[in-house]
């Protein structure tokens, strides 16, 4: 989110089933020869998953246990080849005791077999907790990949929940990315919505880049839906809302986490020449005539007004001394409210230097004591609630919110 979004966010749902600015991460100050390392799997240029992690260590070092050893981040290469690579140079290296990402789904299950180490039959196997991958199959492809957001699965039912109880829509239009998330998501929501008995006027799949959103537009326009549901990308959610808007079309968007950064890269745009304004009344389909072509406003921020999506954090929702700790050091450090990336990733963190703390470095003792979190150990509150994981490595429990765009 950047500083032109407000995020009114409100509990839809509680899962029982399963960046902002240009520094660059700073690095810790420890640098003791008994250092360990916990190491950061995103892209560069994601700088919360890294300023997150970071405020953990700190927090940690602050206050760690007599003759525990420090803890400092390992950062990924500037140049990423694949994910798995990633994953190999953090495996090989005997200083990281664990691992915060990756931050996709399809990256964390490509990267998975290299942090349980198979080719060796799991001697050298490191510990990675994904702060945002939520594909449901992330945490059944290793027993080393666990995971504290909640899951596709569990974001999919908050906001059908939220279009049918809170919005009371009665037809719906699905549009999602063509890919590993996208299809997961739609073959979650799309039952939810048929089972109180919400009609799916359409199902569309779309691909970034090359996908013509006023077609899009033109299908759902003739279905008259009342609420349509996007499962992809803040940018391509910009542009469907605006080709949406070009036909007149007021029904209301609700997105998935990463529509709550549609207003990321929004440029000021000239208004289109010799275009009519539609005027569509609320209480009927948009015709023919009503659909003709509007201008784009100089500034087109306001389109997006009103749009929602899942979130899984919060700040002004905290009520522990160690949530307000949070949310205002990576203000006054950064200059702006944590996203969820940042605070999923300083849980992630904290619990590997907890586990650390607790049995040492030695990897699979580390893993074994995140696994027994709230079964055989009491569960860990984190900035993002409690944590606790089932067999699978599921975060139990986890909220999932409903944000409003205010530009």
């Amino acid at each position: 989110m950047t500083s032109h979004l407000t995020a009114v966010l409100v509990a839809a749902a509680t899962a029982g089933a399963a960046s902002t600015g240009c520094a660059r991460p700073a690095a810790s100050s420890a640098h003791a020869s008994d250092t360990l390392y916990i190491g950061v799997a995103a892209a560069r240029g994601s700088l919360a998953y890294f300023r997150g992690a970071q405020l953990a260590l700190d927090r940690f070092n602050g206050d760690r246990p007599t003759g525990s050893p420090p803890l400092a981040l390992r950062l990924p290469p500037d140049s990423q080849p694949s994910q798995v690579s990633i994953a190999a140079r953090f495996r090989d290296d005997p200083s990281v005791v664990g691992v915060v990402g990756h931050t996709g789904s399809a990256q964390t299950m490509d990267a998975a077999p290299v942090y349980g180490d198979v080719e060796n039959g799991g001697r050298n196997g490191v510990v990675a907790i994904t702060p945002t991958a939520t594909n449901p199959e992330v945490t059944r492809v290793s027993q080393w990949i666990f995971r504290v957001c909640p899951t596709d699965e569990d974001a999919a039912r908050a906001l059908a929940h939220f279009a049918i109880d809170s919005l009371r829509a009665r037809r719906v239009a699905i549009v999602y990315r063509n890919d590993l998330f996208g299809r997961g998501f739609t073959r979650t929501i799309a039952p939810e919505l048929g089972a109180r008995s919400v009609a799916i006027i359409e199902r569309d799949p779309y691909l970034t880049g090359i996908t013509e959103y006023q077609a899009y537009a033109a299908r759902i326009a003739r279905g008259g839906a009342d609420a349509i549901i996007f499962a992809g990308g803040g940018t391509d959610a910009a542009d469907l809302v605006r080709a949406l808007h070009a036909l007149g079309i007021n029904a209301a968007i609700l997105g998935t986490d990463d529509v709550g950064n549609i207003l990321d890269g929004v440029k000021t745009m000239e208004p289109a020449p010799n275009r009519q304004q539609a005027n569509v009344a609320a209480n009927r389909r948009p015709t023919a005539r009503d659909r003709q072509p509007v201008a784009a406003p100089t500034d087109d921020r306001e389109l997006f007004r009103g749009v929602r999506f899942t979130a899984f954090y919060d700040p002004a929702r905290a009520s522990t001394d160690e949530e307000r700790y949070f949310a205002a050091e990576y203000r006054r450090r950064y200059g702006q409210a944590p996203t969820h990336q940042a605070a999923l990733s300083y849980d992630a963190a904290m619990l590997i230097s907890h586990a650390v703390s607790a049995v040492g470095r030695d990897r699979r003792r580390i893993r074994d004591w995140i696994a027994s979190v709230g079964r055989d150990a009491p569960a860990q509150r984190g900035i993002t609630g409690e944590i606790r994981f089932d067999d699978h490595g599921d975060a139990l429990g986890k909220a999932v919110l409903i944000g409003t765009i205010r530009p």
